[in-house]
């Protein structure tokens, strides 16, 4: 279950880090991200705002569904509402027991829902500059090296800068970058903005702002993913979060997409 995505990073409590005691452990507060507590589920109601390099913008909506499983496992869709030529188009992740997570996307155009192989992780999701892997929530820290550069407060909350690199090539091909700088709130074990590189060359930046506790959950309601290579933006908004309210496990399946029941 190897996951690293924006979305994960930004949801839950975690154990915090004091600022100006012992250097703070990098692999410590990797592991703080990954307990975070994420709620037993969630229903995220989203716009998403795309602007290319002449500035014309385009606005889609959709939602995330999420739900936590015995053992600390979980399953999400994420899917678009609007506009009508990408209604219903939806990520199905699954993290599986004692197996290796996995990926359905559905087209409802063709009709066809395809399996993501782990080669395609790092592939942006439906014109959106945050990839499938940033799309699903969930962290799993063990697939990462991670170092803590300098630590300090910003905004009034302790900071660490670390670097933060996924431990095989397999892993930085899939998901398309060799290594990030991340600025992580220690407090709240929370990243607010993380830099990702193909080598020297800085190839996206992604940003976490206006943080909410909602129903003890940290929830990042504004999340921005910026493609330095093509300069193309996209603006996630979180405009409701529920949490706990019982999704069904009805949601979580290959027939499930197929039958476009999401609304």
């Amino acid at each position: 279950m190897r996951v690293f995505l924006l979305f994960a990073l930004f949801l839950g409590f975690s154990p915090s880090f004091e600022v100006g005691a012992a250097e703070p452990d990098a692999m410590a507060i990797l592991k703080a991200i990954h307990l975070r507590e994420r709620g037993k589920d969630v229903v995220w109601d989203l716009t998403i705002d795309l602007t290319d390099r002449s500035g014309d913008t385009r606005q889609r909506t959709g939602k995330i569904f999420r739900r936590t499983l015995d053992g600390g496992r979980s399953e999400q869709v994420t899917v678009f509402l609007s506009p009508a030529n990408i209604r219903h188009t939806a990520l199905l992740k699954v993290e599986a027991e004692d197996a290796a997570d996995y990926m359905w996307l559905y087209l409802p155009a063709l009709k066809v829902t395809k399996r993501v192989p782990p080669a395609e992780r790092g592939d942006k999701f439906v014109g959106t500059d945050f990839t499938m892997e940033d799309v699903n929530l969930g962290f799993e820290y063990q697939d990462y090296n991670g170092t803590v550069l300098e630590t300090k407060t910003e905004e009034g909350h302790p900071l660490a800068l670390m670097r933060i690199e996924p431990k095989t090539a397999e892993l930085k091909r899939d998901l398309g970058f060799d290594t990030s700088t991340a600025k992580v709130r220690t407090d709240q074990a929370i990243i607010v903005d993380q830099h990702f590189y193909k080598g020297d060359r800085e190839i996206r930046h992604n940003e976490a702002l206006d943080i909410r506790l909602i129903n003890g959950v940290l929830t990042p309601m504004d999340l921005r993913s910026h493609d330095l290579v093509n300069d193309h933006r996209t603006v996630l908004k979180v405009q409701t979060a529920t949490y706990n309210s019982g999704v069904p496990a009805s949601y979580f399946g290959e027939e499930a997409l197929a039958r476009e029941m999401y609304h």
